[in-house]
């Protein structure tokens, strides 16, 4: 009888995992943006999944810093976002629920401009994508 449990718990976290599997996809052409204006960063998993159960991360690889947004637990969490952002980065919880994690960037800066990943994390496996921003203006 144990034997049959463990194979059943075994089994079903097989399956859980298997279920859970995704691609975190983005742009393949850079996200143009002008300075001052909203702009909207591109991210979702695929297959359409809920995100709204795991890791969320925005950041900046090429700053020391690097956190530009991070959603994890269920909830926005600003205590390492680099400074710059604060205030200006929002996702849209109802878009995490059909696999969007799209980063919305407010108030766009010259200094916004750069190569930023977005890194999704479920219990069983982790992706990311990389978008590139170009900023014109001021």
């Amino acid at each position: 009888m144990k034997f049959i449990c463990v194979t059943l718990l075994i089994i079903s976290g097989i399956t859980d995992s298997r279920s859970e599997q995704y691609k975190v996809v983005g742009p393949t052409d850079p996200v143009f943006a002008a300075a001052g204006e909203d702009v909207i960063l591109p991210c979702s998993v695929k297959p359409n999944i809920s995100v709204v159960d795991m890791r969320v991360e925005w950041f900046r690889p090429d700053l020391k810093d690097s956190q530009v947004h991070l959603y994890d637990d269920h909830v926005d969490k600003y205590t390492d976002q680099i400074q710059s952002y604060r205030g200006r980065t929002e996702l849209n919880n109802q878009e995490l629920q059909r696999g969007n994690a799209s980063l919305k960037l407010s108030s766009v800066r010259v200094s916004d401009e750069g190569r930023y990943k977005c890194f999704i994390q479920s219990k069983y496996q982790y992706d990311d994508t990389t978008v590139n921003v170009s900023v014109e203006g001021e």
